[in-house]
């Protein structure tokens, strides 16, 4: 037994990370955008919608909520035995997609590295759920140009799309509340 204690490691020095602009601000609250649920078409299996939006001085943020009826089998189930494929392909992840008013779509799901994306991004920020509910969020960046926003929703073959005027989410990326500069 040593008498002696050794003393722990030194900690090595924190790194600061520069926020690259094109990233979700770490200085700032979000201000909610004024939307309603804004529901794609639904099955007799699953029912996806945006339930809401947040808006940042560089960028938004997308809520979007997946259910499962109840008595299907849910996400964390095997499917069942010869279902058909319409039932399977429910159960398929899905992939959200933005068109701008300007004619640009800018998909999720498309890797970014450290350089400054060329045009749009809409990338995943993770989520969760339990076996029949399933929140996702995505970040989209940069603000939208004004004018009409539509949201796509592709599961399995089928595609639904809703949309808003891009200028609910620009006023409120005004009314953000900046901690820091």
């Amino acid at each position: 037994m040593s008498l002696f204690r050794k003393s722990p490691p030194p900690r090595p020095a924190l790194q600061r990370r520069v926020p690259r602009p094109w990233d979700p601000p770490e200085t700032e609250f979000p201000a909610i955008v004024p939307v309603n649920t804004l529901q794609f078409d639904r099955s007799e299996q699953t029912a996806i919608a945006i339930t809401g939006i947040w808006a940042y001085s560089n960028g938004f943020e997308i809520f979007v909520t997946r259910l499962i009826r109840p008595d299907a089998p849910g996400f964390d189930e095997d499917p069942v035995p010869g279902a058909p494929s319409g039932i399977l392909a429910e159960r398929q992840s899905f992939q959200i997609s933005l068109r701008l008013s300007d004619g640009r779509t800018v998909t999720s799901g498309r890797p970014h590295g450290d350089d400054e994306p060329a045009g749009p991004i809409l990338r995943s920020r993770g989520g969760g759920g339990t076996s029949h509910y399933l929140l996702m969020r995505w970040w989209a960046w940069p603000l939208p140009p004004r004018g009409p926003l539509e949201f796509i929703c592709q599961l399995g073959t089928g595609e639904a799309r809703v949309g808003i005027d891009a200028q609910l989410i620009l006023d409120a990326a005004q009314r953000t509340v900046r901690l820091w500069p």
